[in-house]
């Protein structure tokens, strides 16, 4: 693959400019299209991009609407918008039949899932794999009325701090920098601030049959603090397809990180996205076969609460 990715623009309907990066041959077998999470930008994914292993292969990042070199268009930000977005770019990007595996982190595994909630027709047809790490089908809102009353308040709090970005960006920003600066640019605090609240509205909870036609990857770290494990837990729960693949000691920066541990379930991804080739295999005498051993299976005990 080339050193640096082919960088090009794609226009949408209300006037945002999504930059896309792309790696990989003219003609390829696999589209992988990786969308990145709240505050970050297509640059998470390069050490992923540098150590993966298949030639024949596409790779097309981009930087979500408002985020990185990406502008944030006239729409109200939403995760419904980002589905539409990550349509976009896999009409652009994977040409003909040429299946392709949605890789999402966070945010970015939030738009994969409304993408599968509002156009169940790609999922199975056109996409055929997917890799949804650090993320959830919904639940993020602790205001909500079914918590208890200490959660409520955490959530309020949250929702508080969401206003005071949006009415005063520059002072939440110099906040920000001085407790947690990113190695990559970071968007305008009041548009964090608008899609902070449009990761607590994101509820696609009972939108998700469509998953059920193609393998699907949960990847977790066991000590996110961002969005707890318990979401993914329930996640792989509601897919019956679902494969769960908890990295230990890992957080909420999976693709940063654990790239290792990514990189492993985005090998799985794309061996169950490609047609499998037909194989002689000799038949196996009574002696030679063997039980499989079963799948052991997780407890929502073994993750920490939301």
């Amino acid at each position: 693959m080339p050193r640096q990715p082919i960088r090009t623009e794609l226009q949408r309907p209300d006037g945002a400019r999504l930059s896309l990066y792309t790696d990989g041959p003219d003609h390829p077998d696999l589209v992988l299209v990786m969308a990145h999470g709240w505050q970050a930008a297509a640059s998470v994914w390069d050490e992923l991009v540098r150590q993966f292993p298949r030639s024949r292969t596409r790779i097309v990042r981009y930087d979500q609407r408002g985020h990185g070199n990406s502008t944030a268009g006239r729409a109200q930000p939403s995760i419904p918008l980002l589905a539409d977005d990550l349509k976009a770019v896999i009409t652009a990007t994977a040409p003909g039949r040429v299946p392709v595996v949605l890789v999402g982190h966070s945010m970015g595994g939030m738009a994969c899932l409304a993408l599968a909630a509002q156009h169940p027709h790609l999922i199975g047809d056109k996409v055929t794999a997917a890799v949804l790490a650090a993320t959830t089908s919904g639940g993020l809102d602790r205001s909500a009325r079914h918590h208890p009353p200490i959660t409520r308040l955490v959530g309020a709090a949250h929702r508080a701090m969401a206003s005071l970005c949006i009415q005063a960006p520059r002072t939440a920003h110099r906040i920000r920098e001085l407790v947690r600066p990113r190695p990559y640019p970071q968007p305008p605090m009041d548009i964090t601030a608008f899609w902070f609240r449009a990761l607590l509205d994101h509820d696609v909870s009972e939108q998700l049959g469509a998953l059920s036609r193609i393998p699907v990857h949960v990847l977790v770290g066991d000590s996110d603090q961002n969005i707890p494990p318990i979401h993914s837990l329930r996640l792989a729960a509601q897919i019956p397809t679902a494969r769960l693949h908890v990295v230990a000691g890992g957080g909420h920066r999976l693709p940063t990180r654990h790239p290792e541990a990514f990189l492993a379930a985005l090998e799985h991804a794309c061996a169950d996205a490609l047609p499998a080739a037909p194989r002689w295999k000799p038949r196996l005498g009574h002696r030679q076969r063997r039980t499989p051993a079963p799948t052991p299976r997780l407890r929502t005990a073994d993750f920490p609460r939301a």
